[in-house]
């Protein structure tokens, strides 16, 4: 591993000396690393947190530069997700792959999973347009790492072979999910069982061009996929919401909350996070991880849009809590990436250790003793001593009480006995405890005087190594605990049950019978509290009907054009071709139809039918726009971009899609909202994009701005190339 650091801030890094106490400001690196991009993420068995990112070389500088200031791969590790360290790099001159060339090769894009004891480091192998994905392990999360000397997948060229992330099943069953923004759009495919080989065909579960940087977790019973969309990389006008559906089988179909498919020809996905107006913008590629308190929370890179003097690429990583209401996530309840101090994730359990200190902390109940030992991956660890049947239990001083969650990683050393999670004892013969046993189950039992009064069973799938470390975690909410054991705290659980749990007995611990059980990272924290509202759409108001236009007749009063004039009044609609033109200053230069906006908070919207279904394959386009030049406008229109039909706010200025930003689904008939405000301390006006294909639910998507200035006017635009015709059935205005 690479210790000589270009780019990067001096050992240890420190939070921002603003930050109060139990607080941070995104972004989380800015004291070690400009350029974090793509990041994943992993807590050790060591008891930190890992986080990978993209190869990059100087700082706000992403790939380019001399070959000896690159990082290929950069590891960070944290012990509170706030204050983090540079440990090293997976890859340099003498371990990366043998199979490529090293100076014509990126490594993108990692995703770190623990698969039956060792780390998976899946990760984009690029360059010369051969891209492909590649796989690397290691013993421990900071290396060092050993490529296993082939690509994971054959090289192809329908998809963007980019972006891998890997998916584990409860039955053993690995899904490998990849893709970027070509007409293949986002595959999934099994792998073997040594996740290293594809087996069967690939299927598409994201639409075409429509999105990359897969993430799948699992939650009560659903797999939602994770996935950003266009504009990944570009600063001054970068987009990148992230998306999310969910299905019942990991290959899909996925779904949105609307019940609109991701993989449709009217592709669909439920925004969780998008540009929300404030400095950070293109904030996709997600990664989750969770607190010690339960806490959901979600990385992702993005740019300060008013840094000076950026180069391509200087993307940090920010966080941000995950909220999941009603079934679905989102970030800080739809209030989206933060630019100021926030409440930082607990980092610490409020009972218990990691055992690096030996078992300082905890006490013993039951026959036989606990003896604390040393690994290279786990640092300390407690080991239980004594050949007794009955539970030796170990069980932290000072524990709080109540809404509760538990850890402990456990593994059996010898292949015999049980070692389990304690969530309530009352005394060393009254406990309940969840228990992972050698014949590969997870039961949770309630004894009471020495004997088992219920207990629940679950089996593991047969591939499921007990001599490894697991997580054995459990949320105690209301009397009720729900228990989950997984490899890493991915959201991947592979075993799942529910017990009740007696009030009065003290939480948290671990347990071993029969000489076998090893523990570590064994705590107990208060539950965090759920968002359980997400904030409401912004207010439209009352009609503005003095700036009413139902296209009554050809007078069109209070408009005038920019451009020639297009189109004509027919049948109470403003019926208009799509020019082949736009407003890039390259070729025919775009009409707009336009007339003067209300001052300050409103929101304008139109009825369009617009078939794209049966279109020509190209840009056509028709919808609002905020104008005020070619160079200072925005629009929100829906076109075709290859096989797929999607609706973006066009924040370039030519037909191309990249870098805009994708909003709600579409369909050939749709209503389209933008709502303007002006921002208090910049001056700049802001616009909000909302769509609907029924014109009562909208679906409301991210902010983009146009400098202060004159308050832009608001009209209709019909563009970006010939073969449809748009009809506007009216302009409204709201307040």
């Amino acid at each position: 591993m690479a210790t000589g650091v270009i780019g990067f801030g001096t050992l240890p890094a420190a939070a921002d000396p603003g930050d109060g106490p139990g607080t941070y400001t995104n972004h989380i690196m800015d004291d070690i690393a400009d350029a974090y991009s793509d990041p994943s993420i992993i807590r050790g068995k060591d008891g930190y947190w890992y986080a990978y990112a993209t190869q990059t070389s100087m700082t706000r500088q992403n790939a380019g530069g001399p070959w000896e200031s690159q990082h290929f791969m950069p590891i960070t590790r944290s012990a509170d997700l706030v204050n983090w360290t540079y440990v090293g790099d997976v890859f340099g001159p003498d371990n990366h792959p043998r199979w490529r060339d090293f100076e014509s090769t990126y490594y993108w894009a990692p995703d770190i999973r623990y698969i039956n004891g060792r780390y998976y480091l899946y990760y984009s192998v690029a360059g010369n347009d051969d891209n492909t994905i590649a796989l690397a392990t290691a013993d421990h999360p900071a290396g060092p790492w050993r490529d296993i000397g082939r690509p994971v997948l054959p090289y192809g060229k329908k998809v963007n072979q980019i972006d891998p992330s890997v998916f584990v099943d409860t039955d053993g069953e690995k899904y490998l999910y990849y893709g970027s923004f070509r007409d293949g759009g986002i595959e999934a495919v099994r792998l073997d069982a040594e996740g290293t080989t594809p087996v069967g065909n690939p299927v598409q579960v994201v639409g075409a061009r429509r999105g990359e940087a897969a993430y799948v977790v699992k939650r009560d019973g659903w797999y939602y996929l994770f996935y950003s969309g266009l504009g990944c990389c570009t600063r001054d006008e970068g987009a990148y919401p992230v998306y999310v559906g969910r299905s019942k089988d990991p290959m899909g179909p996925f779904v949105d909350a609307e019940g609109v498919g991701l993989a449709d020809r009217h592709p669909g996905g439920t925004i969780v996070n998008s540009p929300n107006g404030n400095k950070w913008v293109a904030t996709g590629h997600s990664a989750n991880v969770v607190d010690k308190s339960g806490q959901d929370w979600i990385l992702t890179n993005g740019f300060d849009r008013y840094e000076k003097d950026p180069d391509w690429g200087g993307r940090p990583t920010v966080m941000d809590r995950l909220d999941w209401i009603d079934g679905w996530p989102t970030v800080r309840a739809g209030a989206w990436t933060s630019d100021g101090s926030q409440r930082a994730p607990v980092a610490r359990w409020d009972a218990g250790s990691d055992l690096g200190s030996g078992l300082d902390g905890f006490h013993t109940a039951g026959p036989g003793a606990w003896k604390p030992e040393t690994d290279p991956d786990s640092g300390g660890y407690a080991r239980a001593d004594g050949e007794e049947p009955a539970p030796r239990l170990l069980l932290p001083d000072h524990a709080p009480r109540g809404d509760v969650r538990l850890e402990s990683d456990v593994r059996l050393r010898d292949g015999r006995g049980r070692v389990g999670l304690v969530l309530a004892a009352g005394s060393a013969s009254d406990h309940l405890i969840a228990w992972v046993g050698a014949d590969r189950t997870l039961t949770v039992e309630l004894t009471r005087r020495g004997q088992v009064r219920e207990s629940r069973t679950q089996g593991l799938h047969s591939g499921t190594d007990i001599g490894t470390w697991h997580a054995l975690t459990a949320e105690i909410r209301d009397g009720r605990a729900r228990i989950e054991l997984s490899a890493a705290m991915l959201g991947m659980p592979l075993a799942e049950v529910e017990m009740d749990v007696p009030d009065a007995w003290r939480r948290g611990g671990a347990a071993s019978a029969n000489a076998s059980g090893e523990v570590d990272n064994v705590g107990v924290t208060r539950l965090y509290t759920p968002v359980r509202k997400k904030l409401p759409d912004p207010r439209v108001g009352g009609e503005l009907r003095s700036y009413r236009e139902e296209f009554a007749d050809e007078r069109l009063e209070d408009w005038d054009w920019f451009g020639p004039s297009d189109g004509w009044v027919a049948g109470g609609k403003y019926v208009w071709p799509t020019q082949d033109a736009d407003f890039s200053g390259q070729g025919s230069m775009a009409s707009a139809l336009l007339r003067d906006a209300p001052q300050g908070t409103y929101t304008v919207e139109t009825k369009l039918h617009l078939p794209i279904t049966d279109g020509p394959d190209g840009r056509s386009q028709a919808g609002l726009i905020a104008f005020r030049s070619p160079e200072e406008s925005i629009h929100l229109a829906p076109s075709r971009t290859g096989p797929t039909r999607q609706v973006f706010l066009w924040i370039g200025r030519d037909r191309d899609s990249w870098p805009e930003m994708q909003i709600g689904p579409s369909a050939d008939t749709m209503w389209l909202r933008l709502r303007h405000t002006v921002d208090e301390a910049t001056g700049e006006h802001r616009f909000q994009a909302a769509t609907s294909r029924d014109g009562k639910r909208f679906v409301w998507g991210g902010v983009w701005h146009l400098p202060a200035g004159d308050n832009p006017r608001i009209g209709l635009v019909s563009l970006a190339g010939e073969g449809l015709t748009a009809k506007f059935d009216h302009v409204r205005f709201y307040r």
